[in-house]
């Protein structure tokens, strides 16, 4: 039902994510695991799955390998042929739409429905779901393929326009002689037969073509667990899963509800997170409807809760921990609530140190953004001059490695800095930076 005759939603996102898994992560893993074992033969030797394990390989690790973003589009556009298009045509040259059983109905009836291959359309956009999910799909296929091989990715339309309209998709002819299985038992036989099948010779001649792994010192493919919380992941998922539902005609859906259904989220209704979420929003109320401008402390509640017993109460919160920091001789105790906000548009990284050293007589030694260390004292000399000229967005773009969304208003940056009259260190919040 999944892979060839789907009728519902579910169907279409449940083979979305199989394949997210197949493509984005075992993949990767099944070159790291030959390109690290001393004996990768003998270790994946009597497997049933060998012969499809090192074909995999092959086509990671060499056929369809990228060297640049570019490759990545190319085969992301591909990849829709063959999933959308192409299969689509195959299944239905072994089942054509007037087909009729040896009982003499209809072969696609019932829960079989009769599937229509899709034509690749930048501007399409589905109109259950209202996305474009011939666009969503390279854009997120790409990317994720970029990701896995290490490569920097891109989102601007104009740059995929112009690629996708110099990739030549080859013509696809149905091939006579390809089965399918259209029953479980038959699908169940068929796998039965390949595992029965002698593997090995092919597998080993494929083994033996492929780079050996000290010619790819170094080379090491990040694999990719999906995780529904993650909007790139999800973006292709929905979109893969729509595509689907498109050749299918079923109702497509959009991120937030396909987020629901593959992540196996089970809607709140009389359950413990419920009655959290009620005690949340009522001070959620307190803090955006209330007339007094500042509340005090004994204001706000902590709720206990197990409705097992059942057993509720409520208590006044303790305040947040503080720090003390001196600044310009006075004292400041702040709170993990608080920080540095910043106004001051998009200026240097030399502007930026600059600000604190002249206005809270800071020497700054490091800055970081998430994990990434955009200036510290021990770092390259040559690197930090260049950066101390660009802009911060710049700044974290270039050590990143990734582009700022162009909704994004703010950076958070962690610094550490020493008071310029006693060398000693002062703890700082987090600095709230407007850019744009």
């Amino acid at each position: 039902t999944l892979k060839n005759f789907p009728n519902q939603i579910q169907h279409t996102l449940q083979w979305a994510r199989d394949y997210f898994e197949g493509e984005f992560k075992q993949s990767a893993e099944d070159v790291n695991a030959y390109l690290s074992s001393p004996d990768y033969a003998a270790s994946i030797s009597g497997q049933p799955s060998k012969l499809e394990t090192v074909m995999s390989i092959r086509k990671t690790l060499v056929d369809e390998r990228p060297t640049s973003f570019e490759d990545c589009v190319v085969w992301a556009r591909l990849k829709f042929e063959t999933l959308f298009n192409n299969q689509i045509r195959q299944l239905l040259f072994n089942f054509p739409e007037d087909q009729v059983t040896s009982s003499g109905t209809k072969f696609w009836s019932g829960s079989k429905r009769c599937p229509k291959a899709l034509t690749f359309d930048l501007n399409d956009k589905c109109e259950d779901a209202q996305m474009r999910n011939h666009f969503d799909f390279i854009v997120a296929a790409a990317n994720l393929r970029a990701n896995m091989f290490g490569i920097k990715g891109r989102t601007d339309e104009e740059y995929l326009l112009q690629v996708l309209q110099n990739v030549i998709v080859p013509d696809f002819t149905p091939k006579d002689g390809v089965k399918i299985a259209s029953t479980d038992a038959e699908a169940k036989e068929s796998e039965n037969a390949q595992a029965a099948a002698p593997a090995e010779m092919n597998a080993d001649q494929i083994l033996e073509s492929l780079p050996k792994p000290g010619e790819l010192a170094g080379f090491k493919l990040t694999p990719i667990d999906f995780d529904k919380d993650i909007d790139d992941h999800m973006l292709f998922v929905t979109a893969c899963s729509n595509l689907r539902a498109l050749n299918y005609a079923i109702p497509t859906e959009d991120t937030h509800r396909s987020r629901a259904i593959a992540g196996r989220i089970i809607p709140a209704i009389a359950t413990t997170t419920a009655l959290v979420t009620g005690l949340i929003c009522l001070e959620l109320y307190k803090i955006v409807g209330s007339s007094q401008k500042d509340l005090k402390i004994d204001a706000y509640k902590n709720g206990f809760v197990n409705l097992a017993i059942p057993f509720m109460t409520l208590s006044e919160p303790t305040p947040p921990a503080k720090t003390t920091a001196m600044l310009k001789g006075e004292k400041w105790d702040w709170t993990a609530w608080d920080s540095f906000d910043m106004n001051m548009g998009d200026i240097t990284l030399a502007e930026f140190i600059q600000f604190f050293e002249s206005e809270y007589n800071l020497d700054v030694s490091m800055i970081s953004h998430g994990v990434s260390i955009l200036f510290s004292f021990f770092a390259n000399k040559k690197k930090l001059a260049e950066r101390m000229k660009m802009k911060m967005s710049e700044v974290v773009a270039n050590v990143t490695k990734k582009e700022l969304p162009p909704n994004q208003l703010f950076i958070v940056f962690e610094i550490i800095a020493n008071d310029l009259d006693t060398d000693e260190e002062v703890e700082l919040p987090y600095v709230k930076f407007r850019f744009r």
